[in-house]
């Protein structure tokens, strides 16, 4: 298992989790993806994101049986997709939501995307061994194969260490659950990878992310974000010459040379 990709860090980047280790806290809720599309839904629908709160804990948006519950779920979501979020990526979830249902792939793909960019376990575990599993052709995967992963970043991750068995077991089933709610893989007893749904608006706001983390020209396009959704280089080529073809970027190409500008900005963009 090749561990060079572990723990890679974007200092000042709002958009990725900001711990200097692997927590369990991020997938402890699992994917959660009906419960987003909820919060999201009656922000598009003009509650402010103090009034999801308290509809959230009170159980007035999701009904869950117990307020610790409904405080994990809310902290899940918050997480992920509003601590400290640039305004206008809650925009473009809010907008998502209102364009379809929670399986929507445009709305999916997005929450998938900030989910894996504010979790650092799933971040490298899909970029790193998911992806050299898909690379090789083999796509099945196992919970032992997390467990794994996790073996092998504990060696330089102390955290990791003070993690009890059972802890391990379940962060690493939840792991696999969520990235099947996601549509990164498919099956309940066995899993297999599969590449997801990722509509070109998913991939512009992706090079939207990286562009304001200050990435440019080829750098943009061997960005290992892009893994997320199991895209090759040339499949990273064929979405941006599209988004070109458009009108949204200029996307120019000459050997290793590579310009790439935005030319379409959301409206509350920086």
């Amino acid at each position: 298992m090749k561990n060079d990709h572990l723990l890679v860090k974007h200092p000042g980047s709002p958009f990725r989790d900001t711990l200097p280790h692997y927590s369990a806290r991020h997938t402890s809720a699992g994917a959660l993806v009906k419960e987003a599309y909820l919060v999201f839904k009656a922000i598009n629908d003009g509650m402010s994101v103090p009034e999801v709160r308290v509809a959230v804990l009170d159980g007035s948006l999701i009904p869950k049986k117990s307020f610790e519950t409904r405080r994990t779920l809310w902290r899940a979501l918050h997480r992920r997709y509003f601590a400290d979020m640039p305004p206008w990526v809650v925009t473009e979830l809010t907008k998502a939501a209102a364009a379809g249902n929670p399986s929507t792939p445009h709305f999916l793909s997005l929450l998938y995307l900030h989910f894996a960019l504010r979790d650092r376990l799933i971040f490298d575990f899909v970029t790193g061994p998911l992806w050299d599993k898909w690379c090789s052709g083999v796509t099945h995967v196992n919970r032992g194969e997390v467990l794994g992963f996790l073996d092998a970043a504990a060696e330089t991750c102390p955290e990791i260490r003070r993690w009890h068995e059972s802890s391990r077991k379940k962060v690493a089933s939840n792991v696999l659950s969520s990235l099947r709610d996601f549509g990164l893989l498919r099956g309940v007893q066995h899993k297999h990878i599969q590449k997801p749904s990722i509509p070109k608006e998913t991939a512009y706001h992706l090079f939207l992310i990286l562009t304001a983390e200050d990435l440019k020209g080829r750098a943009v396009m061997e960005a290992l974000a892009w893994r997320l959704f199991l895209w090759s280089e040339n499949d990273v080529g064929v979405a941006l010459l599209e988004l070109s073809q458009q009108g949204r970027l200029r996307y120019e190409r000459a050997g290793q040379t590579v310009i790439l500008e935005a030319k379409e900005f959301p409206a509350d963009w920086r």
